[in-house]
């Protein structure tokens, strides 16, 4: 089975702007388009929700005596767009 999440952050300028000192490592180059600014924080995003995942799927599954292999993937969907 497979749940897929897709994400399309709609305001990167205000996300990069409210995150500035936590994610200015990633987002240092302040000439990127407005696409760039889009990929990376829609890829930081991903990072941090799948992190959350880990720690917590887990423990939920648990809880309710579920064993289970659990794989987490994220995957660009330009990169499917462009091979189109």
């Amino acid at each position: 089975m497979r749940i897929i999440i897709d994400i399309d952050v709609l305001n990167p300028e205000e996300v990069i702007k409210a995150h500035r000192g936590q994610i200015i490592g990633l987002l240092t180059d302040v000439i990127m388009s407005k696409q760039s600014k889009k990929k990376k924080v829609n890829l930081t995003l991903c990072q941090r929700i799948v992190e959350a995942l880990q720690e917590e799927l887990p423990k939920h599954l648990e809880d309710e005596m579920v064993r289970a292999e659990i794989h987490y993937k994220i995957v660009d969907l330009d990169v499917y767009r462009e091979e189109e």
